[in-house]
């Protein structure tokens, strides 16, 4: 796979798959404050978190960069 592939194939997450993974970004992040003030384990709401944000930021850099 050559780059400008891999970075369509980020254009397509970019642009379809985002609203998602926004939507579990937030979900998560309300979730996460929730247990944080009662006391509960936030490893899986942490591990969930960082993986959508690095989805996100991943998606946007590599659309900026094929407009570039």
């Amino acid at each position: 796979m050559s780059i400008e592939q891999g970075l369509k194939i980020m254009e397509w997450v970019a642009f379809y798959l985002m609203p998602f993974f926004c939507i579990v970004f937030v979900l998560n992040c309300v979730s996460l404050a929730k247990k944080i003030r009662i006391g509960e384990n936030t490893a899986k709401n942490t591990i969930w978190i960082t993986i959508t944000f690095l989805l996100i930021i991943y998606s946007i850099m590599s659309v900026a960069a094929m407009n570039y």
